[in-house]
Formats: C-alpha cells, sequence, structure tokens
C-alpha cells in the first residue's frame, strides 16, 4: 500500500474528533447548568455519563489522543480504536434493548447506528491493507 493516507483512516479520525467535541460541548453545558448529565447518555452509553463532567471530559480526551494516533499512523492506534469500538458496542445493547422494549423507534434509530458504525470500524481496521498501512512505519 502506498503511503498516502487511507480514506477510512480520515473519516475514522474526523469521527472522532466530532464526537470529542461533542462530548466538550456537554462537558460546556453541563457545568453551565443547561443539560443534565443523562442528555449525553447516547455519547457515553453504560450509565457512564453519571460520574459527571469529568467522564464526558475523559471520554474526548480519549478520542482526541486516538484520532492524532490515528492520523499520525501510530502502532498501536489501530488495535486501541478497535478496543474503544468494541467497547462501545457492548455499552449500546442495554440502551437498545431498553428502547425496543418500550417501543421507542428513535432511540432504536440511534443505538442501532451507533453499533452498526461501530462494527464497520471494527470491520475496516481488521482489513489486511489498513493493518499493513499501520505496520509499515
Amino acid at each position: 500500500m502506498s503511503e498516502d493516507r487511507p480514506a477510512g483512516v480520515k473519516v475514522l479520525v474526523a469521527l472522532c474528533v466530532v464526537a470529542a467535541i461533542a462530548s466538550l460541548a456537554f462537558v460546556v453545558l453541563i457545568l453551565a447548568g443547561s443539560a443534565p448529565l443523562s442528555s449525553g447518555a447516547f455519547l457515553l452509553g453504560g450509565g457512564l455519563e453519571q460520574l459527571g463532567f469529568v467522564a464526558f471530559l475523559l471520554y474526548a480526551a480519549l478520542l482526541i489522543i486516538l484520532s492524532l494516533a490515528l492520523w499520525n499512523r501510530w502502532r498501536w492506534a489501530r488495535r486501541v480504536a478497535i478496543l474503544v469500538a468494541v467497547i462501545g458496542i457492548v455499552l449500546a445493547v442495554q440502551p437498545l434493548s431498553s428502547a425496543v422494549m418500550d417501543s421507542r423507534m428513535f432511540a432504536i434509530a440511534r443505538e442501532g447506528a451507533q453499533i452498526i458504525v461501530r462494527v464497520m470500524m471494527v470491520f475496516y481496521l481488521s482489513q489486511e491493507p489498513v493493518k499493513d498501512w499501520f505496520a509499515q512505519r
């Protein structure tokens, strides 16, 4: 594979940056008292939003570091991105089950989309050309 950054890696970096910005926005809204902790539950999942603004801050920091690592082609970044995606899949199962039981269509679509995107991330990062691109460094 060439030295050019794959388009999929650029998309993953953009997704990480967008999610980090959203998480930082929730930090600002929570500290200003404009939004309850539960409003950011879809972003963190698993009840982690109840830890307060610090959870959103740590999540944003993780995503920013991960996006920089993916952009700079650090070898460990691909594996960490896969791990973060798998953890996100696991954390989205309970809210999806709850939404199905309550017939909340928007929540079903939101949680289902998160699972689909994360499975696509794991699949993409597991492909040989992507593995080879990260291994070339």
